[in-house]
């Protein structure tokens, strides 16, 4: 099984809940694996801290994925 960090707390991870890729128009992607511990922290700080800017379609997706619906 492949070892990964999570892109928040990088801490070695060998299963992740989420994974972001971030693509340009030229094709150029950067890809992000965030562990279980941190995509709960990620979805609470941003419902609790408006400091905190996470467009609203990110904070849904990250409400699904801990939801269980995708």
């Amino acid at each position: 099984m492949d070892e990964f960090q999570c892109e928040i707390c990088r801490r070695p991870i060998t299963e992740w809940l989420m994974r972001f890729t971030i693509e340009d128009r030229s094709g150029f992607a950067l890809e992000a694996r965030i562990c279980a511990n941190c995509s709960v922290k990620l979805r609470l700080a941003s419902e609790k801290l408006r400091d905190l800017q996470i467009d609203p379609w990110v904070h849904e997706a990250v409400a699904r994925v801990l939801r269980g619906k995708e």
